[in-house]
């Protein structure tokens, strides 16, 4: 519980720096259906996905002040580097690939711990991240919006384009990938 906690510690200040990046796609939208499926997005991660780390931090005494003031470990704070440099510098194709592994990846994760068994016990302390990232529809149907915004970019995108998404992806995945130790690990800067 003590690295889930951490988990959501980190993971809250890293959703404020998401939700930027979700505004910023939604300046960059080139039709008003882009603009309304960004929005709509980051809607739902501020309400819905920061909502349940509230309520989680509430549950074991984090403070709203301690969760809205918690530091991002050193791999964290370099991933939304790479993922604002990406949303202010590219195109929306290049935006939205800078953050595609995190849209994807908690599901995907999620998704295969839960692939060898059938329910989540209701006594599991994690049900709710588990039911979030596993079955939720109105994730599911933001996620399913915003890569066909991906995709579109992607084939109207010249080559240069489509190997900057590419790479700002991968980039991305190699990030999401090493937080994953990250939080186990619980990073920390070093202190003096």
């Amino acid at each position: 519980m003590e690295k889930f906690l951490y988990w959501v510690r980190v993971d809250y200040a890293y959703l404020v720096n998401f939700s930027r990046i979700l505004a910023l796609g939604v300046t960059k939208a080139d039709t008003f259906e882009d603009m309304r499926v960004m929005q709509e997005y980051l809607h739902w991660i501020i309400n819905e996905e920061m909502g349940m780390q509230e309520s989680y931090a509430a549950e074991h005494g984090i403070t709203k002040h301690d969760l809205e003031s918690a530091q991002m470990g050193p791999i964290k704070y370099a991933y939304t580097r790479h993922e604002l440099a990406s949303a202010y510098s590219g195109t929306m194709g290049e935006l939205i690939a800078g953050i595609m592994a995190c849209i994807v990846g908690y599901q995907i994760v999620c998704r295969k711990l839960l692939s060898s068994i059938e329910t989540i016990d209701p006594e599991n302390p994690y049900r709710d991240w588990f039911s979030m990232y596993s079955s939720d529809v109105d994730l599911d149907t933001h996620t399913k919006k915003v890569i066909d915004i991906f995709d579109r970019m992607a084939s109207e995108g010249s080559a240069n384009v489509r190997a900057s998404m590419e790479e700002k992806f991968m980039t991305g995945v190699r990030y999401e990938t090493m937080c994953w130790d990250a939080y186990f690990e619980m990073e920390e800067w070093i202190s003096h």
